[in-house]
């Protein structure tokens, strides 16, 4: 729309609401008093007209498809804003030049508000082609930090600008939701028409999306008469929201997720590590979240902490956890497919250090030379050695050699900085079908080294299903020769059993826990939970602790074990897929069981991606 017909919507249009600021005049934020940004700059800002352009608002684009800006823009009279398809008629503008007739002009058609601030995704009807979304800034404002603020509305001479201005803040207090600013010059100002603009972080060359503007004193803009006591803004973080953003985005796909010590203070944390699809400019992307345990078996808000900058396949990615550099904090490694190389099978080992509030940026520390078959490997972390630091073993499939089907086992043994060269540990001599093994690791005996477990599948025998477990129990240097604890006489369904070690009655001994899928029964998916506790020398006979009362579909359940409450007893923690709400979005909830010593509390959801406008009933 024309800057003339477009004043009195940007003059005065906005609706009367201060969020997160007692002592504000109650007019939300605006444009910047500031410069005007170059051809380019700040491309992903984005100027909203709603409701026919009675009221004018700032946002920033995080998608192609998606604005973020504040929720007072949308509300209502009771200051709320109501979730789903969008009734108002907005129009949205994404460029640094908007008079530009390549500009990106299309409309809004969904909200998605954030309920614990002046927060609102917008969908929009067609997705912004050639501008780069910002992403999100993973650490939080600190005060004397200092931001730049952008937005489209008043300056000090212009109503309604078609380029956004900028202007320096410096960060004074930080809240759980909010940050207050001030002008580093006498007349920034943050000023009407513009509420939802970006505050970014500018730094390595990088522009990081640390806020959007939600209420400010208005001080310098044009038409506001008087002086003013008051300077500065209040903006909404969004630091700690890049979960969010994605789970209404839609963005995590497929994922795998493990548990470990991520930030060193005792409690497991949960990693998942998620398929973002294809990139616009080609190649597989994906992001790191990190659930972090709160002490109680639930998990603060999920943080994304890394993105991949180049493709990385998630299909192509073993994940495990372990504490490799011995620092008390789990790190994270990533065995990695490669594909044929120089007409080789080769794989990669890559590692996420952790920094204590996230990871280092991953490295690449290992690459076959001779050829390693990934499709051919099962990896488990343990301290095998007893050093204090997380090595790595690797089941490998050498497939039928003298009529036999052979296994091995490699070490990828720790040296604080990496890993040293593998090494293989044991051959089968008697037969071992690698894909009849599942492979975990824990220290079932006690002695500080972890051992090795494997649940292996001989088939149907005497009309019935059988499985076995046999251990590799550590020496120090290797492994003694696999024995077998335990084999089943009554059935039992390797296809059904998804395996993890964990010491879940705290005696110092890792014990297995199953989940085992029964199928259908009495109408609905069934699931149980069986427990192999340790001996010390082999483990008791299993027992079943829980079985679902109601439907839980055991394939949309991957199975995890970790001390979720600092407790030393090892609790369960199963990321559970339900399917989509009737948004589109994909449903995924997270049930604990956490440990009594002598079996599991009842499971508790503790989480779910759940969003305003999302339906109850995932399908």
């Amino acid at each position: 729309m024309s800057r003339k017909g477009s004043r009195t919507a940007w003059a005065t249009g906005l609706l009367a609401t201060a969020v997160g600021a007692v002592a504000l005049t109650g007019t939300p934020a605006a444009a910047v008093v500031g410069d005007e940004v170059k051809d380019g700059g700040y491309a992903f800002s984005a100027k909203l007209d709603i409701d026919g352009g009675t009221r004018g608002c700032s946002g920033v684009l995080v998608d192609q498809s998606w604005v973020l800006t504040a929720a007072s823009c949308f509300a209502g009279s009771d200051g709320k804003v109501t979730p789903g398809l969008l009734k108002q008629r907005t129009t949205v503008s994404v460029g640094s030049d908007l008079t530009r007739a390549d500009a990106a002009v299309t409309n809004a058609i969904e909200l998605v508000p954030r309920e614990d601030r002046d927060l609102v995704m917008v969908r929009l009807a067609a997705p912004v082609k050639g501008v780069t979304p910002v992403t999100l800034t993973s650490s939080a404002p600190a005060q004397g930090d200092v931001l730049k603020v952008a937005g489209f509305g008043r300056t000090k001479d212009e109503w309604v600008p078609d380029r956004p201005h900028t202007a320096e803040f410096t960060v004074d207090a930080v809240t759980d939701t909010s940050v207050s600013l001030s002008g580093k010059s006498a007349d920034a100002a943050v000023c009407k028409g513009d509420t939802g603009g970006p505050a970014v972080r500018e730094r390595n060359g990088r522009v990081e999306l640390a806020a959007v503007n939600s209420t400010s004193w208005q001080n310098g803009c044009l038409g506001q008469d008087g002086p003013q006591t008051h300077k500065g803004a209040v903006d909404t973080r969004v630091d700690d929201l890049s979960g969010w953003v994605d789970q209404v985005r839609n963005q995590p796909q497929q994922f795998t997720t493990v548990t470990g010590d991520f930030d060193g203070d005792g409690k497991a944390d949960l990693a998942a590590l998620y398929d973002y699809g294809k990139a616009p400019e080609g190649g597989n992307r994906a992001a790191l979240w990190v659930f972090t345990g709160k002490g109680d078996g639930t998990f603060s808000a999920p943080r994304v902490v890394w993105r991949s900058t180049g493709s990385w396949t998630l299909a192509n990615s073993k994940l495990v956890a372990g504490d490799f550099n011995g620092d008390g904090k789990s790190d994270l490694a990533v065995l990695y497919n490669y594909g044929v190389e120089n007409g080789r099978n080769t794989t990669g080992l890559w590692t996420f250090t952790s920094n204590g509030s996230g990871f280092d940026e991953p490295s690449l520390v290992w690459k076959s030379k001779d050829g390693w078959n990934w499709n051919s490997s099962t990896i488990a972390a343990g301290d095998f050695n007893g050093d204090g630091k997380a090595d790595l073993a690797v089941l490998y499939n050498y497939g039928v050699e003298d009529g036999r089907n052979t296994s091995g086992l490699w070490t990828f043994t720790s040296n604080g900085g990496g890993f040293d060269a593998p090494s293989l540990v044991w051959r089968s001599k008697d037969g071992w079908n690698w894909n009849s093994s599942k492979l975990v690791a824990g220290d079932f005996n006690g002695d500080g080294k972890s051992d090795l477990a494997i649940l292996y599948n001989y088939g149907v025998e005497n009309g019935r299903n059988t499985s076995g477990l046999w251990t590799f129990t550590s020496n120090g240097g290797g492994f003694d020769a696999p024995s077998l604890v335990w084999r089943s006489k009554d059935g039992w369904n390797w296809n059904s059993s998804k395996l993890v070690a964990g010491d879940f009655n705290g005696d110092g001994k890792a014990d297995v826990a199953v989940l085992y899928d029964y199928g259908v029964q009495d109408g609905r998916n069934t699931t149980g939970l069986w427990t192999f506790t340790s001996n010390g020398s082999g483990f008791d006979a299993p027992s079943l602790v829980w079985k679902s009362p109601s439907s839980w579909t055991w394939s949309r359940s991957t199975f995890l074990a970790g001390d979720l409450t600092g407790d030393g007893k090892a609790d369960l923690a199963v990321p559970y897929e339900y399917g989509k709400y009737a948004s589109g979005r994909n449903a995924t909830g997270i049930w604990t069981f956490t440990s009594k010593g002598t079996g599991f509390n009842t499971p508790a959801k503790v989480w779910e991606n759940k969003v305003p406008g999302d339906d109850n009933s995932p399908a």
